[in-house]
This record gives C-alpha cells, sequence and structure tokens, in this order.
C-alpha cells in the first residue's frame, strides 16, 4: 500500500525497510545511553516502537510519541554521548514517518539514526573519529537495496555545519557512490603473516577461513604485512589456543591497501600492511622474532572489547 500525496510513491513496506534500517544502525547506540541513564527507558521505549511497526502491525502515534519522548531525553541529559545514543533511538522510531517529499529534510528520517550512533560511539571513545568511521561504514554495508532505491528518490545530504551533518553526508556518499578503484601495490616485500595456526612451507592460505581477530566470522580476504613488527602484534593478537607463529609468505595475486588502518587510521600505509582475495603461499617460519610488549597487546584487546560492545567490528573485512 502507498502513503498519501507527495513527489513520489513511498510503499508500507518501503517504509518498514527504512525503519529496520535504522533500528538495526540505532540499536548498538542504546549502551552508549543505558551507562549514563540505565533507570531511563525512554530511548529503548523507541526502539520497541519501530520494532511494531517493522513486525507489521500499522504506522500509529505510538512511533510518534516514542520519537518525541527519546527525543526529549536527549535533550535532558548533560551527557553529550548519551544525547545522541538518545536521538538515535527516536530516530529510528521516527523513520516510520519518512514522507515522500523531495527534500534533504527527509534525510534525516533515513540516515539520522546512523548519523546519530556514530557521534555517540565517537564521543563515546573520547572524540576518536575512526571509530565514527567505523560506524558509518557498517552502516552503509547494512543498507538493503531496497533502502538504497528508497534513498535515490531523495536528494544528497548537504553539507551541514555540525559534526552530524558531516556524518550523515559521509554515509549518503558511501550509499550512493561507488567505491574508488585500490591503489596499484608495488610494495617487493617480503611479506609476513601473524597467526596461531601450525602452518608448513607451501601451505596455502585463502579466504573464506575464520577470521583470527573480532568476531571470527569468515573472512573473505588474506592479510599480510611488509612490516617486521606488524605480524608480530597481528600474531600476539589472534584467536587460537596455539602459540603465536610469524610465517614468511607470498601472494599469488594482486594485492592492495588493508582499510582497516590505511583508510581509517594512516593514511598512505606507512604500516605497509595489506590484503587479497588470492591465495597466499606459506615459505617459512619465521624465529626469533620480538613480541609486542604485553602492556600494547593489553591495551589493544580492552579497546577491540570496547569497540565490541559498541557494536563496531574492529575488522572491516
Amino acid at each position: 500500500m502507498a502513503t498519501g500525496s507527495g513527489d513520489f510513491a513511498l510503499t508500507t513496506d518501503e517504509l518498514r525497510a527504512v525503519t529496520a534500517y535504522a533500528l538495526a544502525c540505532a540499536e548498538p547506540a542504546l549502551v552508549v545511553w543505558d551507562r549514563a541513564h540505565a533507570d531511563d527507558d525512554r530511548p529503548a521505549a523507541a526502539l520497541e516502537a519501530a520494532r511494531v511497526f517493522i513486525s507489521g502491525a500499522r504506522r500509529t502515534r505510538l512511533q510518534r510519541t516514542a520519537a518525541t519522548e527519546a527525543h526529549r531525553a536527549a535533550k535532558e541529559t548533560a551527557d553529550e554521548a548519551a544525547a545522541h545514543a538518545a536521538t538515535a533511538c527516536g530516530d529510528a522510531s521516527a523513520a516510520a514517518y519518512l514522507h515522500p517529499l523531495a527534500t534533504a529534510t527527509q534525510l534525516r528520517h533515513v540516515l539520522g539514526a546512523a548519523a546519530h550512533a556514530a557521534r555517540a560511539a565517537e564521543l563515546a571513545r573520547g572524540g576518536d573519529p575512526v571509530v565514527a568511521e567505523y560506524v558509518v561504514t557498517a552502516a552503509a554495508r547494512r543498507a538493503s537495496p531496497l533502502v538504497l532505491d528508497v534513498l535515490s528518490r531523495y536528494p544528497r545530504a548537504p553539507e551541514g555545519r555540525t559534526r552530524v551533518a558531516a556524518l550523515m553526508r559521509r554515509l549518503d556518499v558511501l550509499l550512493r557512490d561507488p567505491p574508488p578503484a585500490p591503489r596499484v601495490v608495488d610494495d617487493a616485500g617480503p611479506f609476513f603473516h601473524g597467526t596461531r595456526a601450525d602452518l608448513r612451507p607451501g601451505d596455502l592460505l585463502v579466504p573464506g577461513r575464520t577470521t583470527n581477530y573480532g568476531s571470527g566470522r569468515a573472512s573473505v580476504h588474506v592479510y599480510v604485512t611488509a612490516s617486521d613488527v606488524g605480524a608480530p602484534l597481528a600474531a600476539e593478537l589472534a584467536l587460537g589456543d596455539g602459540p603465536p607463529r610469524v610465517y614468511r609468505v607470498e601472494p599469488t595475486g594482486r594485492i592492495e591497501d588493508d582499510p582497516n588502518v590505511t583508510d581509517k587510521r594512516f593514511p598512505g600505509n606507512p604500516t605497509r600492511s595489506y590484503r587479497t582475495r588470492e591465495p597466499v603461499r606459506v615459505v617459512e617460519e619465521v624465529h626469533g622474532w620480538e613480541p609486542p610488549s604485553a602492556d600494547l597487546v593489553a591495551r589493544i584487546r580492552a579497546s577491540s572489547g570496547e569497540l565490541a560492545e559498541l557494536g563496531i567490528e574492529a575488522m572491516d573485512d
């Protein structure tokens, strides 16, 4: 069923898809609100109101009222990160009231929950812009073809003057524009791979295996480095029961910059970190490598755990 008059058609199924997208983007931010205001359930109620509409119920005053209350909670708190978290939750419920009007102001119904969730996570991590980039990148991957089709009916997000406006525009660009072609890598190596797996010369590391880091999901890339400190750190951080190991390896196909460090933290790839979708051949195990400090490993693991609590996967594969 289509909504009322406007500049184009917008069906109830499309509204539910947009609301589901906004909900998925906002849900991880709730932890930021709960840290500051565990006794105030207005943002959580807004998320639940969005779920009610998504599940098939009619759009009613429930979504409007819940969104208003969550936004009111955002205005009442003195905690800026919590305020953006509550706003994200309110925007998820308000997404149900996206109107078929070709104006930039309507974009908040589609992108606002993700932008405010990114700002909440950024502030919760001391204002680290890399954290916001992780959240926005994840939000871009989360959008379904139906959500992208709806977004295409609206004008692009304007520049804006606030951090949230910048994040909304960044997400809009990621959703609409094709990614740039990967840089041609001309690094001659040698290349190394850190892991806890017991490998032999000639073994092939192939995409599709469980990743050594983060969620442990299947990885579509194999990661290598030409840095003599990167592989030992990767080995120490790797999941598994075996001892950390470092191998000299040879990529069998094209390699590209690892966006987890080049795009997000170190433009230009000074860490010489790469990834590939082609098999990587083990040449030999490297012995006598210097392990990273225990303090560094502990800090990175703690940081990864905090990011995971915010719904951030610190390995963008």
